[in-house]
């Protein structure tokens, strides 16, 4: 059975949109995980990369907050 893309683990490079926020693209920059504390990303805005969030990957896994876009690849 395959799983939802929404369960696979998040990685560097992931591309993320905020539900109900069309076009709001968040890419994972790298991951956090430090024993204290439940498993983090730093996200950033697609189009200004000056602006970045914290957030935890079960936040960022939630499809009712976000929701993962499938990187089509390219052949040049």
């Amino acid at each position: 059975m395959r799983r939802s893309i929404q369960q696979i683990a998040l990685q560097a490079g992931d591309r993320l949109e905020k539900v109900g926020m069309p076009g709001r693209v968040w890419v994972v920059d790298h991951l956090v995980n430090r024993t204290d504390q439940p498993p983090h990303a730093v996200i950033v805005y697609d189009t200004n990369h000056g602006e970045t969030r914290m957030l935890a990957q079960s936040v960022l896994r939630d499809k009712r907050r976000y929701r993962r876009l499938l990187v089509t690849s390219r052949h040049d």
